[in-house]
């Protein structure tokens, strides 16, 4: 468990690392690894350092991660567009990521309210980085994306409009639309992690 307590040092303030980290290692040796088995401790062991990231931190890692993916399949494939199917499936992929943080912060505190907070973090968080992301991406490849079937809306409107440049006009858009991707992650996530937070209470009572 040398790599999950690497992980769990960096996630710790330095007063904190060598105390808590001693005293998990100290009940996983000593307690869960006799009692359960190798395979069933470190389970426990990696629940306890999940414990310690928090929601904000995981939806950062979601957005980079899903932004990541995003530029890469861009890069691959340009003028694919970016159909129905495959926004639902992420959509449904990350919904019960952010349910299953809602569960874990249920499951911490005990407290419905946790579980709301943590969804409305985690949304929030991802859908900042992943925007950030697709920003980057209209810059990098809007030669090739403003092809795409899927742009031709906002090519309209940027005929339409005062602008002369289509790249200031794709960033204007995507900046003064931050403010409602932003409200629908955290709506989304205040979803979800609601829905952790009842699945923890069914499942206790």
């Amino acid at each position: 468990m040398k790599w999950a307590d690497f992980v769990l040092r960096l996630l710790l303030s330095p007063r904190d690392r060598d105390a808590i980290s001693g005293d998990l290692l100290e009940e996983y040796r000593e307690e869960i690894l006799p009692a359960k088995g190798p395979y069933v401790a470190r389970l426990w062991y990696l629940r306890q350092v999940m414990s310690f990231v928090s929601p904000l931190k995981v939806g950062l890692a979601i957005g980079v991660a899903a932004g990541t993916l995003n530029l890469i399949d861009t890069a691959i494939e340009p003028l694919a567009d970016d159909t129905a199917g495959r926004m639902l499936l992420w959509l449904g992929v990350l919904l019960f990521i952010w349910l299953l943080i809602g569960f874990r912060a249920a499951r911490r505190t005990q407290r419905f309210r946790d579980a709301l907070i943590a969804g409305v973090l985690v949304g929030t968080a991802t859908m900042a980085v992943f925007h950030l992301a697709a920003i980057v991406r209209v810059n990098l490849f809007l030669e090739h994306i403003r092809c795409r079937d899927d742009w031709q809306n906002l090519v309209a409107r940027f005929q339409a409009s005062d602008f002369t440049s289509l790249r200031a006009y794709a960033n204007y858009t995507y900046i003064s639309g931050t403010p409602i991707a932003l409200a629908l992650g955290a709506i989304a996530g205040a979803v979800s992690g609601a829905a952790g937070g009842a699945v923890h209470r069914i499942t206790r009572e």
